[in-house]
């Protein structure tokens, strides 16, 4: 299967925000490894909160709060990576702050970044969710932006066993928790200018990206693809049955 970095349309300076729920920081790291495959200098950041990256999901961290420093220290450590993780500061229990909301750009115009890719809220590893009053932190110069979610909250009742923040869906979407999401509610969601579409820049390109994607899921997914094809903003719309494997789903 094709890699996501080749199904998603990309600007020749990518700055990509990740919202949703559903696999958003898997997404991340594995599209930032494609695109270092392809001799491009990645920095993966967020907004918000992350968990200390891996090994495997980044070449090196940095760990800086004021600009300047921040610019310096990834320009140095170009020298020897093509994937940096850029947080604000540790803040203990194996996580780290983010940057603030202008240093995605600057790291994309002064950073020496060919790409930026940035978690712009949290989930609590749920499987769908609506954001909050203060989310997402999205940087105004996002030009691509993922919304994520799992096909395995489709037809599952509303609850905070799938959901983050069920009674905000439950208010955008006017039911109750309990309910079950069908591929219908789900779709006006993603499509929701509270809802998936949330603080998106006009400019950017948007995709709705489905994980957990298996044979049992094919046909409500089939069901939700149509649903928000004709709902407009929507670039495209790519599944997945496990991380790193891409296919195109509608648009």
């Amino acid at each position: 299967m094709p890699p996501l970095s080749s199904l998603i349309r990309c600007p020749a300076k990518p700055l990509i925000s990740l919202v949703g729920a559903g696999g958003k920081t898997t997404t991340m790291y594995t599209l930032a490894a494609e695109f270092a495959a392809q001799g491009k200098r990645v920095v993966t950041t967020t907004t918000t909160n992350i968990y200390i990256p891996r090994p495997d999901e980044t070449d090196t961290l940095v760990v800086a709060e004021e600009t300047p420093t921040m610019l310096k220290m990834v320009k140095a450590a170009w020298g020897r990576h093509r994937r940096v993780t850029v947080a604000g500061k540790v803040i203990g229990s194996g996580k780290l702050s983010g940057v603030q909301l202008e240093q995605p750009y600057e790291l994309l115009q002064k950073g020496g970044a060919d790409v930026v890719i940035v978690e712009a809220d949290g989930a609590r590893h749920s499987k769908i969710k609506a954001p909050a009053e203060y989310e997402p932190v999205m940087p105004v110069q996002t030009n691509v932006a993922l919304i994520v979610m799992s096909a395995e909250a489709i037809n599952q009742p509303l609850s905070a066993e799938i959901a983050h923040r069920p009674e905000r869906i439950a208010a955008l979407l006017g039911i109750k928790q309990g309910d079950v999401l069908t591929a219908a509610l789900i779709a006006r969601l993603m499509a929701h200018e509270l809802g998936g579409l949330k603080n998106i820049p006009v400019q950017a390109a948007v995709y709705l990206l489905l994980t957990g994607v298996v044979g049992s899921k094919l046909t409500v997914v089939a069901e939700l693809v149509s649903l928000v094809e004709g709902m407009g903003r929507l670039t495209g719309v790519c599944g997945s049955a496990q991380p790193g494997e891409w296919f195109v789903q509608g648009l």
